[in-house]
């Protein structure tokens, strides 16, 4: 930038922050004019001073200027984006945005996100969808992120897709009920007509449905020739225990999003309702991750004695009795666990493990169970 140049761009940021755009403008006109090759922050000056003069058209020339003369100028290109997005051209803004995005180094979701809302009103669903696909494997996830998307592909029709990104959605943010309904109308359109209500069910107990909306599940309920259900839905209240199956899916939602106390209350409730093998063994395996060994060895005993046919609970008894140095219990576990294939090798070598520990102890003269 020549000193002439500063010069005159000073002046006009000064009359700018002294309100006297008018000023301003007759100076960055002459500039323009004069110049062949304008620089960077005169085009941005101008053209920020044209948009909030709501002149949009100038704006764009200018700005348009600009970008053929630094294309890889992030905020030019921003700028540009915006401008085309109030003039209503959404398919050039959600290219500018996309490529504003990848001039910077740090990551721009906000701005991703804006050129994929572009291209959404463009009717362009694809492209919207493809644009905020990365945002959905982030850490933290933003719903509208997920509306976004999800709206994309039920406009193509691409209802698996659409379903699979709610579920991943809501396994991280579970008490998003407006989700929860999006998700029982995907499942309405596949014909999956018990999963709609299952998935409505859980919408109803985050916030209380409409009346229109309890006669709409309890239609359903009476279409899936679930008469109860459908009685329940009309009375108006969700604080009831929900079913079993509606339990188990909050429960694995609130176990994916962290919230163990909730995930196993949910477990309680289904089994109070219908003990099962398979809930007693989840129920066993969160309490053996989180140590709390005596609830554990309760809900895996029950596991057994209801059938578990896949042979988790026995080895998972072993070794928390392993663990407690229990060696007796933990051989009698192991050797229940070698009749299940899965878990047989590693249930052997435990057995192994305990007999030579036993065999050391004795040649040793020291007690077994010693530390």
């Amino acid at each position: 930038m020549t000193e002439q140049t500063r010069s005159k761009l000073q002046k006009a940021y000064s009359c700018i922050k002294n309100n006297q755009p008018e000023c301003a403008r007759t100076i960055l006109s002459r500039y323009m004019e004069n110049s062949t090759r304008p620089h960077p922050f005169g085009i941005l000056l101008y053209g920020s001073l044209l948009m909030e003069q709501n002149q949009l058209q100038e704006a764009a020339q200018i700005l348009e200027r600009g970008y053929a003369d630094f294309p890889q100028c992030r905020q030019i290109v921003h700028n540009l984006a915006v401008v085309r997005y109030e003039q209503k051209e959404f398919t050039k803004a959600g290219e500018l945005f996309l490529k504003s995005c990848l001039l910077t180094k740090k990551p721009a979701h906000n701005t991703r996100y804006q050129a994929a809302t572009c291209f959404f009103q463009a009717k362009k669903y694809a492209q919207a969808y493809d644009v905020t696909k990365p945002l959905l494997g982030l850490k933290t996830v933003k719903p509208d992120w997920v509306r976004l998307a999800a709206h994309s592909l039920i406009l193509l029709k691409r209802w698996p897709e659409a379903e699979r990104t709610l579920i991943h959605f809501l396994r991280r943010s579970p008490t998003e009920h407006a989700y929860w309904k999006l998700l029982a109308n995907i499942r309405m359109q596949r014909k999956h007509y018990k999963k709609a209500a299952a998935a409505l069910e859980i919408a109803y107990r985050i916030a209380q449905p409409t009346a229109l909306e309890r006669r709409t599940l309890s239609q359903l309920y009476l279409y899936i020739n679930a008469p109860l259900l459908a009685a329940h839905a009309l009375e108006g209240s969700f604080t009831h225990t929900p079913s079993p199956k509606v339990c188990d899916q909050l429960a694995q939602a609130y176990l994916t999003a962290g919230r163990t106390k909730q995930a196993l209350d949910m477990l309680d409730k289904a089994m109070a309702l219908e003990k099962t093998p398979e809930r007693s063994l989840i129920k066993g395996r969160i309490l053996y991750a989180k140590r709390r060994y005596p609830e554990a060895i309760a809900a895996l005993r029950q596991a057994v004695q209801l059938n578990d046919k896949t042979g988790l609970a026995n080895y998972l008894l072993g070794m928390i009795f392993w663990e407690q140095k229990q060696w007796d219990e933990a051989r009698h576990w192991f050797q229940s666990a070698e009749k299940f294939k899965h878990h047989a090798r590693h249930a052997t070598r435990a057995i192994n493990a305990i007999n030579a520990m036993e065999e050391s102890s004795r040649q040793s003269n020291l007690p077994f169970d010693a530390s």
